[in-house]
């Protein structure tokens, strides 16, 4: 079963990279997913597993897919923002008619959130003067900053059962539960009126439409950012129905598994999208692709027939530690440190909210907080001798690759920083660099081995590289500590 993992793994990497090289000087169109659809479309449930946790996913996917393909041939660069935060929304909505317990437990949050102004009011302000430094909005982990750290302090005022509260918070873990991310919205409203009340009552209002209608608070999001390229509302009435017995019939799957299975649809419009397009276009750039998935496949094919995996989840270890190892030893060959890059992101994010105190997105950092993390974990394992476990990557495909052809890009004796400037265009956007799809296959497969068993809430360390700039950070952190009633 671990082989199948893997092979599903590499495949599904593979698939995108190569349809990014193959389309990349096009007009993005939905249809040029259609290779990866099969890849997903062929998965097949393993030995102990349920088709039930596994359709989510699967189910999923196809109908995104299919349904994007009637209501439009493509779509804008800015509306890709949006296609991966209108599964959750539907979903969450299909168990409310499903188990009116749910609906009542997310009404009592959503109480919880009007009687939360301290904590609130707190967190607004902290986030609005930059208080928490550099950090990710939308995070699976709640770290400080978070929109999931706000909603795990607002879980321990309310008293319903668990394993609702677990859906809740999985919703804005690993699940995609809308657009809405903790303030935006008083940052909006307080730069146009310069009034504190009237900017938290409009975060608590978007907050509570999160769980009381949260299919309408999407639409009503993409509407409000000029989405043009379909109605958001078509979309998700068309998925509620292709989707409603899939739901349905996983009833022995932990809702909290429920309510983030169905959103990992972004290899559609995003990883296989107009930014990798254009980012791709520059040889350089596909070539840094290319070598990442090359050094990917040797090194995971290496390591676990050498019995360096024992369960599923060491697939995406290795995966993810990888690239890690990969990133950092492009900025090692050029003289650069991951402390150095979160210093600089630090100091940048410093300048920016003095020079936008009040007109900024406060996800923003999102990606960015992501790369950085990767480059530190990274460095960290090159310190420990450039192993993975006991395990030494090979790195020939990066050592014979194009990547060290400087000269194509500089005077040949100055080309110092080549492959740092080619890494640094993948900084907003590394979603194939952590690499995302991998992480997915494993996770989703891991849920219908153990379906019983939620996968988030996520409760771990993340070792964020801003911490080892700012440590105090971690005085504030709760995430490898949720407090879950």
């Amino acid at each position: 079963m671990m082989e199948d993992v893997l092979d599903e793994s590499i495949r599904m990497q593979e698939t995108i990279v190569k349809t990014i090289e193959e389309y990349r000087f096009e007009d993005f169109k939905i249809s040029h997913a259609e290779d990866f659809v099969n890849v997903v479309r062929n998965i097949k449930v393993k030995e102990n597993q349920t088709d039930d946790a596994l359709n989510l996913y699967k189910m999923s996917v196809l109908n995104h897919y299919e349904i994007l393909k009637k209501l439009t041939d493509s779509i804008t660069p800015f509306d890709s923002a949006f296609l991966e935060w209108m599964q959750t929304p539907v979903v969450i909505e299909i168990l409310y008619d499903l188990d009116s317990s749910f609906r009542e437990a997310a009404e009592a949050f959503a109480k919880a959130i009007d009687e939360s102004d301290d904590l609130l009011a707190l967190e607004a302000m902290r986030l609005a003067n930059g208080f928490y430094g550099l950090t990710s909005a939308k995070d699976f982990g709640a770290i400080p900053g978070s929109t999931l750290s706000v909603l795990t302090k607002i879980a321990e005022r309310v008293s319903v059962d668990r394993d609702y509260i677990l859906a809740i918070l999985s919703s804005k873990s690993w699940g995609l539960n809308t657009s809405y991310v903790f303030g935006n919205t008083f940052l909006r409203v307080f730069h146009e009126t310069r009034d504190f009340s009237k900017a938290l009552e409009a975060e608590k209002s978007q907050m509570k439409r999160m769980f009381l209608e949260p299919v309408k608070l999407q639409a009503d999001i993409m509407k409000s950012y000029g989405f043009s390229s379909f109605d958001p509302l078509e979309y998700m009435q068309m998925y509620r129905k292709k989707m409603f017995e899939v739901v349905k019939r996983a009833r022995n799957v932990h809702i909290a598994n429920v309510v983030m299975l169905p959103t990992h649809v972004g290899d559609i419009g995003h990883h296989i999208g107009w930014q990798y397009y254009y980012i791709c276009r520059d040889e350089m750039n596909m070539e840094l692709l290319r070598v990442h998935l090359a050094f990917l496949k040797r090194n995971l094919r290496k390591a676990f027939e050498k019995g360096n995996m024992s369960n599923i989840f060491d697939i995406s270890y290795f995966a993810t530690g990888l690239s890690s190892l990969f990133l950092y030893r492009i900025l090692w060959d050029e003289g650069f440190t991951a402390e150095m890059l979160a210093r600089l992101f630090t100091e940048r994010f410093y300048n920016w909210v003095m020079l936008r105190q009040f007109d900024r997105n406060v996800v923003s950092e999102l990606h960015v907080n992501d790369f950085l993390d990767f480059t530190f974990r990274g460095q960290r394992l090159a310190e420990k001798g450039w192993k993975l476990r006991n395990f030494e990557p090979d790195f020939s495909d990066y050592d014979s690759s194009m990547l060290h052809a400087g000269e194509l890009y500089a005077y040949p004796f100055c080309a110092i920083t080549t492959k740092f400037a080619t890494l640094m265009k993948f900084a907003d956007m590394p979603c194939l660099l952590a690499p995302e799809p991998m992480s997915i296959v494993v996770l989703v497969n891991a849920v219908a081995l153990n379906p019983e068993k939620p996968f988030a809430p996520v409760s771990i360390c993340k070792n964020c590289a801003t911490a080892h700039v700012q440590p105090v950070k971690c005085t504030h952190c709760i995430s490898k500590d949720l407090k879950v009633n």
